[in-house]
């Protein structure tokens, strides 16, 4: 059975909302590994009488009670007298910790304010560990009192201790097993089925979560068991009776593998000889250049998603302790919708970018200027972009173009592909393609595509997202002609 917890955070200035408080979300996420449910938080001022209370309350009611915070030299922090006054002790100077004060501070005067970091509780026990950064013994230790564990409240300083200790005081021979489930509908509608699962597997602790903005589910289901057997059985049940997506939240993460294995299991012949094609090319692009000659030229659009994430998954692989390079050319009038996606998966895949507001000619001589190193740069380039009959996977540019090599792994990709890819591997994009929008320009040439636009039940004009039109010659109908 788990053992249980409760966590008292004290202190005025996190009820004031003076401080973030990270503290309760770090002890609860790290008991939980080791085997220990967190039963019940609470948050009191910096009170004896309030600390008296819920230290005696939490004491007889779980198994371990975590304090954080108010062990401090100011007249206002009062934990140790308040869980001393909580077990009908009192507080004195402990010698040991008096001579560490003593050596840490360079006072002897035992009336100074720092020795209230040694007055504790009589009947309080140190606890010493091993600090995780120097190896060495804990200086200060961790003081309890029966099954209170009193832990400063910085936040450095208590993980730090936890981290310590922890692992030792609170390791349990129990274990939570838990699970999810991404279901294509929304919470209101499956809340009879939700009740159902509830009732049928009452030993298990669920959660629903519903999305509003998750481009591949509308509501995520948790579930924490103590048996493997009963939580696959719960897999089987909601999978049975809820539209089940695949979801991977990290897509990004051990990328060649997922898309090797995802490779294998479409049923579309072409699509697969699509993707290894692009995969050769770009494996072939290494061998020909370095890590440091290589930029992909980077703006947010689908195609480039689909390119981007290709080339990454197999930088990662052969050079995981390097960044990929990327460009990023802005025009003038840009989506902020684009640019927020583009500046959030820049982070996300660890790219070394440069931003360069300029015409493309003119910008990519600005890159090689900054770069001298670079000699090729990939492109999202595809079928049915302006100029791409003249492309090849490996073309270099020429005329009075800046000397690189263009390198175009996706340039055989059919419309239907780039959907198949983002889909079926859960790669984000930007939510204008959720919006009816199939090939992005600026906000002056683009509307949603009116292949897609429909009029629902009270007749208001929407559109069906980008993934829906099935017609890849109409990708560019959404594309406004330039005004001569």
């Amino acid at each position: 059975m788990a053992k249980s917890a409760g966590i008292i955070i004290i202190g005025d200035e996190i009820l004031k909302g003076q401080t973030q408080d990270t503290n309760s979300y770090f002890f609860a996420k790290n008991l939980r590994t080791l085997g220990v449910k967190v039963s019940r938080i609470s948050v009191i001022p910096d009170d004896i009488p309030t600390i008296v209370q819920e230290v005696r309350q939490f004491s007889e009611n779980y198994d371990f009670v975590l304090t954080s915070g108010g062990i401090g030299p100011t007249h206002d922090d009062m934990t140790f007298e308040g869980i001393a006054a909580a077990f009908n002790d009192k507080t004195e100077f402990n010698p040991e910790l008096v001579e560490k004060c003593k050596i840490w501070f360079k006072k002897e005067d035992l009336s100074d304010p720092c020795f209230k970091l040694a007055c504790l509780p009589t009947t309080a026990k140190l606890n010493y560990g091993f600090d995780i950064v120097s190896g060495k013994p804990m200086l200060y230790p961790l003081v309890s009192v029966q099954n209170v564990y009193i832990f400063p409240g910085i936040p450095q300083l208590l993980e730090r201790a936890f981290k310590n200790l922890g692992p030792t005081l609170f390791k349990t021979d129990f274990s939570f097993i838990t699970g999810e489930s991404f279901i294509d509908k929304d919470e209101v509608s499956l809340t009879n089925r939700i009740n159902e699962l509830v009732n049928k597997y009452p030993a298990t602790s669920f959660g629903s979560y519903p999305s509003l903005v998750n481009q591949f589910y509308k509501t995520r289901i948790t579930y924490e068991s103590t048996s493997a057997q009963e939580l696959e059985s719960i897999r089987n049940h909601i999978s049975s009776n809820m539209p089940v997506v695949t979801f991977d939240k990290s897509p990004e993460e051990n990328s060649l593998e997922k898309i090797k294995a995802f490779c294998e299991g479409v049923q579309d012949d072409e699509f697969r000889e699509n993707l290894q094609k692009s995969l050769d090319i770009i494996e072939e692009c290494y061998q020909k250049y370095s890590a440091e000659a290589v930029s992909v030229c980077y703006n947010g659009g689908k195609d480039c998603i689909v390119m981007l994430h290709l080339v990454h998954a197999h930088f990662q692989a052969k050079y995981p302790d390097q960044k990929l390079k990327s460009l990023y050319i802005k025009e003038t009038n840009t989506y902020a919708e684009v640019e927020l996606f583009l500046k959030e998966s820049v982070i996300k895949y660890k790219l070394e970018n440069v931003t360069i507001s300029m015409p493309m000619k003119q910008a990519l001589a600005e890159h090689l200027s900054q770069d001298s190193l670079i000699k090729g740069t990939v492109l999202g380039t595809r079928i049915g972009d302006p100029g791409s009959q003249y492309q090849k996977p490996f073309s270099p540019t020429d005329g009075d173009w800046p000397r690189i090599m263009r390198i175009n792994p996706i340039l055989h990709w059919r419309y239907q592909d780039v959907w198949t890819f983002l889909r079926g591997l859960s790669i984000p994009y930007p939510a204008l393609y959720d919006q009816g929008y199939t090939s992005l320009g600026s906000p002056d040439n683009t509307e949603p595509n009116p292949a897609l636009r429909y009029a629902d039940k009270e007749g208001v004009v929407r559109y069906h997202p980008a993934y829906k039109l099935t017609d890849g010659s109409l990708e560019r109908q959404g594309r406004k002609p330039k005004s001569k």
